[in-house]
C-alpha cells in the first residue's frame, strides 16, 4: 500500500527479454530473403533486355504467319487477318507458263540432305546465308526459293501419285505461313513431276497490303527420293516482282531426285 500523500503507480510488468530464434527459423528468413532477392534479379534481367529485338537483316526464313518474310513489314493496320482456307485440291491441272526469259541460271543446286536437285539463278537472286530452318535457301527481294526434308510427319508408303498429292496438299498448308495472313488461295497446277516420283502444286493467294490488292505465285513439289522422307522444294514470288514468275516454270523443269 502506498503511505498517505504518495501517489499511486501501477507496479511495471516484469517483461522477459525473447529468446533468440532458433536454427530452423533462422534458414526460413535466409531463404525468404534469397526468393525475393532472386524475384528482384529476374525482374530486372527483363527490364534490361525486354526492347531487344532482332531486326529484319537477322531475321529467320522460318517467321510465322504474322511475320511473312514478303509483306509482314507493310501490312495494313485495318486489314483483319484469317486464316486461309484451302479449297480441294484438283486432280490434273497443268502448271501455266509464265511468259518472258526469265533470269539466268546461276547454278544447280544439289540439296545432299533433301536428295533433290534444282535450278540456281543469277542476281537478283542470292544464296542466303543463313537458311535455317532449310537445307538450301534463294532470296530476291521478297521473293523466295527453299529446299528441305519434308517437314513433320509422312506416310510410311508413298508410291501412288494420289499419295503424294494428298502430302504435297499439306505441304501447301505448311507454306502459308510464308505468305501474308488474310489471304485467299486458288490452285494454279496440281500434276506430278516431270522427273522421279512426286507431285507439285501450285498457288496464287491474293492479299490487300496498304489498302491495294496484291499476289503472290508459288510452287510446292513433294519429291521422292528413295530415303525415309520425301523432299520439299517450295518457291513464292510477289507480283512486285513479276519478272521472277518464269523463274518458277523453271524450277519445275529443272527439279529431280539426286
Amino acid at each position: 500500500m502506498a503511505e498517505a500523500g504518495e501517489p499511486y503507480t501501477t507496479p511495471m510488468p516484469q517483461v522477459r527479454p525473447e529468446p533468440p530464434p532458433g536454427p530452423r527459423r533462422v534458414r526460413l528468413i535466409y531463404t525468404a530473403l534469397a526468393c525475393v532477392g532472386t524475384a528482384v534479379a529476374i525482374v530486372l534481367v527483363f527490364t534490361a533486355f525486354s526492347g531487344d529485338r532482332p531486326g529484319a537483316a537477322s531475321a529467320p526464313l522460318h517467321q510465322g504467319r504474322s511475320a511473312a518474310p514478303s509483306v509482314s513489314a507493310s501490312v495494313s493496320a485495318s486489314a483483319v487477318p484469317r486464316p486461309v482456307r484451302l479449297p480441294p485440291v484438283p486432280t490434273a491441272l497443268t502448271m501455266v507458263v509464265h511468259p518472258g526469259s526469265g533470269t539466268p541460271a546461276g547454278n544447280f543446286v544439289v540439296d545432299q540432305k533433301s536428295g533433290i536437285g534444282y535450278a540456281g539463278f543469277a542476281a537478283p537472286w542470292r544464296t542466303a546465308a543463313d537458311p535455317s530452318p532449310f537445307v538450301r535457301a534463294q532470296r530476291a527481294g521478297r521473293a523466295l526459293i527453299v529446299s528441305c526434308p519434308m517437314p513433320g510427319a509422312v506416310p510410311e508408303a508413298l508410291t501412288a501419285p494420289e499419295a503424294y498429292r494428298t502430302v504435297a496438299a499439306r505441304a501447301a498448308r505448311w507454306t502459308l505461313r510464308f505468305q501474308p495472313e488474310g489471304g485467299s488461295l486458288a490452285w494454279t497446277a496440281s500434276q506430278p513431276l516431270r522427273r522421279g516420283t512426286g507431285w507439285l502444286l501450285g498457288y496464287r493467294v491474293t492479299y490487300r497490303i496498304d489498302g491495294r490488292t496484291h499476289a503472290s505465285e508459288a510452287i510446292v513439289a513433294v519429291v521422292g527420293t528413295g530415303r525415309n522422307k520425301p523432299a520439299l522444294l517450295f518457291a513464292t514470288v510477289p507480283d512486285t516482282t513479276q519478272e521472277l514468275y518464269r523463274d518458277l516454270n523453271m524450277l519445275f523443269w529443272t527439279l529431280r531426285p539426286i
